[in-house]
């Protein structure tokens, strides 16, 4: 499937700002079943210097300077992407135990398992990873399980969090985005001891459908980047992907941006600006498919 992804942020800001660096995770990366067609990220007013090049975990990330007065940073993101999915895994046959008692993972996967400051554990996180995980529990089933149990007891709900809110604090308020289910669900599975990623992405927008004319996507978290988990299942199964925030398994209708040990080490703008006192963001996504007409 051929994805067409337009994503812009544009800030606007009350008085100028002299100076200006951003750090951008806006570009998606190339990885297994994920090809780039097209992918270019447009920058408003021209910075004078831009470096494109990638970070420890392997995301794309450009760095901009803009050293003359702006009121205005407006950086747009569009790319063709082609999805080829995978079958969701049905059954891993393994227990969890074995992978997180697995003292020879190699070191770029082990690091996943070590808890953040926004992914630590507390009584609620080790009661909810304990009542899925226990003892020889299949690996697949608890994970979908868990998966699962955030998606009922979870209102989603913007503006109630914020960037630094922590896994804890979003399970004990039971409501929050998409990043407080992935920040949540990667606390419980990283306090049993489990290799987790954040991933930040995008889910296919809401689309008419050319019979009926209605909306054939209903997703939470489309219209805006996403966030959902992606669980280690050993070297036979590789990375699995799950979506809390929609109940999903990870198939065919997400595209991955980046992916990190939580939202900080992705985040899709940071940096410093010089000046322009309040400011105010307007994000706006589409991830749409791209239907061939025949000629």
């Amino acid at each position: 499937m051929r994805y067409r992804l337009t994503h812009s942020t544009l800030y606007t800001y009350q008085t100028k700002a002299i100076r200006a660096r951003h750090f951008l995770h806006l570009l998606p990366r190339a990885r297994p079943g994920q090809i780039l067609d097209v992918a270019t990220l447009a920058i408003e007013p021209a910075p004078s210097d831009r470096y494109d090049e990638f970070d420890y975990f392997g995301n794309r990330i450009t760095s901009v300077d803009i050293d003359a007065p702006h009121d205005m940073f407006h950086a747009t993101v569009r790319a063709d992407i082609l999805l080829a999915p995978r079958p969701p895994l049905e059954h891993a046959g393994l227990a969890w135990e074995s992978i997180a008692n697995d003292t020879a993972l190699p070191p770029d996967i082990a690091e996943f398992a070590v808890p953040t400051r926004l992914t630590g554990a507390d009584d609620g996180v080790l009661a909810l990873a304990r009542r899925h995980f226990t003892p020889q529990a299949d690996m697949m089933a608890a994970t979908a399980g868990l998966s699962h149990h955030l998606f009922e007891i979870f209102r989603y709900r913007s503006g109630v969090t914020s960037v630094t809110t922590t896994g804890p604090a979003a399970l004990a308020k039971r409501e929050g985005v998409c990043q407080d289910y992935a920040q949540a669900m990667l606390a419980c599975l990283r306090a049993v001891g489990l290799p987790a990623r954040y991933v930040s992405g995008y889910l296919r927008s809401q689309t008419v459908s050319p019979d009926s004319g209605n909306p054939d996507s209903g997703y939470s978290g489309a219209e805006q980047t996403h966030a959902w988990v992606s669980v280690w299942f050993g070297p036979q199964h590789g990375w699995v992907d799950f979506d809390p925030t929609n109940d999903l398994i990870v198939a065919g209708e997400h595209v991955t941006l980046a992916w990190g040990r939580d939202f900080t080490d992705v985040s899709p703008t940071c940096g410093i600006i010089l000046g322009g006192r309040r400011h105010t963001l307007k994000v706006s996504v589409v991830l749409a498919p791209v239907v061939d007409h025949p000629a």
